[in-house]
């Protein structure tokens, strides 16, 4: 009568098990990681940029502003340089990113109060003041 039951096979039903709870997981985490993670090139242009501004080396930063022919060293240096709107660099902190059209916006919190945001074109990686 019961010949035609199979026994269970215990192990096959724990990796099933397992399976149907690391899929899930698996997929969580990818989106977690990619959410965190999508705008990290931009984010790394910003601190390299800060970086340089932070070492007092307003030529390198300026080459990583990528600037267009209109915006003049002299037009970066009343930015960003010691006696700059911006002041000099002592200290920053990336608070966040988020991703427009073409660019990526990242908030930047300067010198321990300053909060400012600066403009990171995706295709290039070149930075400007948002739009």
């Amino acid at each position: 009568m019961f010949d035609q039951f199979t026994p269970i096979d215990y192990k096959y039903e724990r990796r099933k098990r397992q399976l149907i709870f690391a899929i899930p997981m698996l997929l969580a985490l990818g989106g977690y990681l990619y959410y965190e993670f999508k705008n990290y090139p931009e984010e790394r242009a910003v601190s390299r940029f800060l970086q340089a501004l932070e070492q007092q080396d307003y030529q390198q930063a300026y080459r990583l502003w990528q600037p267009s022919q209109y915006y003049t060293f002299k037009n970066f240096s009343e930015d960003w340089g010691a006696d700059g709107a911006e002041g000099p660099v002592r200290d920053f902190d990336l608070t966040g990113s988020r991703a427009r059209g073409s660019g990526v916006l990242v908030d930047i919190t300067l010198n321990g109060g300053k909060q400012i945001s600066l403009w990171v074109e995706r295709s290039n990686k070149s930075l400007s003041f948002p739009p």
